[in-house]
């Protein structure tokens, strides 16, 4: 069988299921990463869906995949087109009978497939982003609990694990490499990176497969995972938080690559709250991605899931402010320009400037949700769009919106005004 592998959020080969899947039942492959054109036009909202930090940071990535894939003997060949246009090209013209790729269920990229599937290409999609696998799950998705509590309780009540991660298919190197000779790269800009606690100007935080997976050893070498649960909300620093959720967005690290070094982690040397925590925030993240496929498109809703008591405003002269850090507030500007200039933010930032925007401002969240889309370099847009909503009170959380009292996280967060200090504008 000829096919294609469509590499999407999953740009790594290890513990890859339908990248295994489409080397087990191929003869003839061809390796695609298509960069999507829309990405270069503006959101509804009047930015680009994809700023140049991600750009990078997946250009890095892009560069290790190739390298590897070139090691087996073959070749990654990327695009900058419609992914539909160009994949129903590519069928045609090198007679592929089925694309593999991974199952994403967000909007735009089930649209994607649906379209393939009515120009007759055959699509095989395969779940693979979670920690936890659907089959494991001991409800199914219509049943899935309608809050995180209730849903971490029963899969440490039932004592679910996630299971081991796969290695490459030793057919990789035995199956004929289909070559299109097409390679498309992205204009990045040099970037200064050297205040972010994400420098991926640094070698040690560059995207790719190869150097997450050093970053993931040498981070279980060290104290830090028995301490994380004491330093997460901390703002600034490269040690403060685990710092995977960037490998985690594009795929170069998995979920349960993580896990498993954790797990060793907890055997070999100490397991106590902070090593849960480090599993309780990838059981969030998995919530997150059931929680999408349970609701579907309403999680892009104005009011999300919550349609009478949320009142969504919107003021488009007051998000121009916070996109650009110019509010009255100087700690919220210093959040806005850490993010703008290097693509991070720390979760306890995140939180204070998106409560900012909508409790303080009178924006939409969704305004906010697709801000940090076209800025963070580790976008995800289950965790991204289900905590801006668990903020406005438009998600899953019983309790309602969360307003922070903005000062207050200053006094606690920056008593030294040392973070806002850093990032004030020059």
């Amino acid at each position: 069988m000829k096919s294609i592998y469509w590499f999407r959020n999953d740009l790594r080969i290890n513990d890859n299921h339908s990248l295994n899947l489409a080397i087990d039942r191929s003869d003839k492959i061809l390796f695609v990463y298509i960069h999507d054109i829309a990405n270069k036009r503006n959101c509804s909202w009047g930015f680009k869906r994809v700023g140049e930090h991600r750009n990078l940071f997946l250009s890095q990535g892009l560069i290790q995949l190739k390298n590897q894939l070139n090691k087996y003997g073959h070749s990654l060949n990327t695009y900058v087109e419609d992914p539909v246009n160009i994949l129903c090209n590519l069928v045609n013209k090198h007679k592929i009978d089925t694309i593999f790729c991974e199952s994403i269920l967000s909007f735009d990229e089930l649209k994607q497939i649906e379209l393939l599937n009515k120009k007759g290409v055959t699509v095989c999609s395969l779940w693979h982003s979670s920690l936890l696998d659907k089959d494991q799950l001991p409800f199914s998705i219509l049943n899935l609990p309608n809050n995180f509590t209730d849903f971490r309780k029963v899969i440490e009540l039932k004592g679910i694990k996630p299971y081991k991660p796969i290695v490459l298919s030793k057919r990789i190197s035995k199956i004929y490499s289909i070559d299109d000779k097409n390679l498309a790269t992205l204009q990045i800009n040099s970037i200064n990176y050297d205040k972010s606690s994400f420098p991926l100007s640094n070698n040690e935080f560059m995207g790719g497969e190869q150097s997450g997976l050093i970053f993931l050893k040498n981070y279980f070498k060290g104290e830090q995972p028995s301490t994380y649960k004491k330093t997460r909300n901390q703002l600034m620093g490269k040690t403060f938080s685990t710092k995977f959720s960037p490998w985690l967005s594009l795929g170069y690290l998995s979920a349960r690559q993580i896990f498993y070094f954790l797990n060793n982690y907890e055997k070999t040397k100490i397991k106590n709250e902070s090593t849960y925590w480090i599993f309780f925030e990838l059981l969030w993240r998995d919530y997150f991605r059931f929680i999408f496929e349970k609701f579907g498109k309403k999680m892009f809703y104005k009011k999300g899931l919550n349609f009478s008591s949320v009142e969504v405003k919107h003021s488009i002269k007051n998000f121009n402010l916070w996109t650009s850090g110019q509010t009255k507030n100087q700690f919220i500007n210093a959040g806005m320009f850490e993010l703008n200039s290097t693509g991070f933010l720390s979760n306890r930032m995140r939180q204070i400037v998106a409560s900012y925007l909508i409790n303080e401002l009178s924006c939409d969240w969704r305004a906010g949700a697709a801000w940090f889309e076209s800025q963070l370099i580790d976008y995800d847009v289950y965790s991204n769009h289900c905590n801006w909503a668990y903020i406005a009170g438009c998600g899953t959380d019983p309790r309602g919106g969360r307003h922070f009292n903005v000062d207050k996280q200053r006094e606690i967060h920056d008593p030294q005004y040392t973070y806002q200090n850093l990032w004030a504008h020059s």
